[in-house]
């Protein structure tokens, strides 16, 4: 694993953190701007002077009071939030930069055409980065630091700026790169939707210090405290072929909720972890805000709500508005919250153990 214990002092602000990272997972380094993430990340790479601590990579002491091992010894990969590829050369010569040398393709771990067809780069080869939009510089960003061998990829924010189609595709990619490589990767990011989608395990900062660490699903509260509001992580397996499309223009696909049926856009919340259209792989994972979920004390045959699934009411938790409440029910043996107002709460007289139907908009999931 990486076990880091590490204090890293620039201007007022200081960097404290002790903790071992999986080194066969995805975990996501999560926090507001400025609280020390990237920091963190070029510190583990060896990128900042004056660092005190100590840097462990499986059984390579990387830093240490005794001189530290140099950025290119680690057998890592940084990708930043800008591509910083070579403007003069081809998006091939880019690719080729850092790969070994004198080594023939079939040798290498992580080969070139295999890079280049997973990252849908073929196309691409003979452009030079002008050419190129910000998804598909960053998508030859990522296939160059692949295809350097790393151990282990850093990855600094690096779909920050880009637009939802570009983003979804490079979450898709690394995950399928995660799932073909078994290949470690720390994604620094501020945006829970990238974290649910990509991460196993997840790691919550503040103010250069460690809050909290655990699995994506132990830390669904955590990164609820620290960004939009409650939210629910839903584990949803791959749709049932034999149902198919609610008909040709629906583009909806049915996936299960425990035993519950759910119907959810093509390719909305299946490329999640690399699913795609109607095949049937591993489970999905769903990103539900607590304000998109709505209660009902009977089943509604006449709503636009595309999913209502029987819950039952485990709790009742505070909310950040006085005027509102968000309730914990059970689907099967998974947490879903509704963020609702006191007054829905005393008009439909919601109990503890109460058996409710919750709906969502089919849209609402990520």
């Amino acid at each position: 694993m990486l076990t880091v214990n590490i204090e890293q002092q620039q201007g007022d602000f200081c960097l404290q953190l002790a903790h071992s990272f999986a080194d066969d997972r995805v975990t996501a380094i999560f926090g507001p701007s400025g609280c020390g993430k990237s920091t963190l990340l070029r510190a583990i790479a060896g990128l900042t002077p004056g660092l005190k601590g100590s840097v462990r990579w499986r059984d390579a002491l990387w830093h240490s009071r005794k001189p530290r091992m140099k950025t290119e010894q680690r057998g890592l990969a940084l990708v930043f939030q800008q591509a910083h590829l070579f403007t003069t050369m081809s998006v091939e010569s880019n690719l080729r930069y850092g790969m070994p040398k004198n080594v023939s393709d079939s040798e290498l771990a992580i080969g070139f055409a295999e890079v280049v067809d997973m990252l849908s780069l073929r196309e691409l080869l003979q452009r030079k980065p002008a050419q190129l939009s910000g998804g598909q510089q960053q998508r030859v960003a990522i296939g160059r630091a692949l295809l350097s061998q790393p151990q282990l990829l850093l990855l600094d924010e690096p779909m920050n700026g880009l637009d939802a189609t570009a983003k979804k595709q490079i979450l898709t990619d690394l995950r399928r790169i995660q799932n073909r490589f078994r290949l470690p990767m720390l994604l620094v990011s501020h945006h829970v939707e990238e974290v649910v989608q990509l991460a196993d395990d997840v790691v919550i900062m503040a103010d250069g210090k460690l809050v909290s660490s655990g699995t994506l699903q132990t830390q669904v509260d955590s990164l609820a405290g620290h960004s939009e509001g409650p939210l629910s992580v839903l584990s949803v397996t791959p749709p049932n072929q034999s149902a198919g499309r609610v008909n040709a223009t629906d583009e909806l696909l049915a996936w299960q909720l425990a035993e519950q049926q759910l119907w959810l856009p093509v390719n909305a919340a299946v490329d999640v972890t690399g699913v795609s259209e109607a095949k049937t792989c591993a489970a999905g994972r769903l990103l539900v805000w607590a304000r998109d979920v709505s209660i009902a004390t009977g089943y509604l045959p006449n709503t636009s709500l595309t999913n209502q699934v029987v819950a039952r009411i485990i709790d009742f938790e505070p909310a950040k508005h006085v005027a509102e409440t968000v309730v914990v029910l059970t689907v099967g043996d998974q947490i879903l919250r509704a963020l609702v107002t006191n007054a829905s709460v005393k008009r439909l007289n919601l109990q503890l153990q109460q058996q409710v139907y919750a709906s969502f908009k089919a849209a609402a999931m990520h």
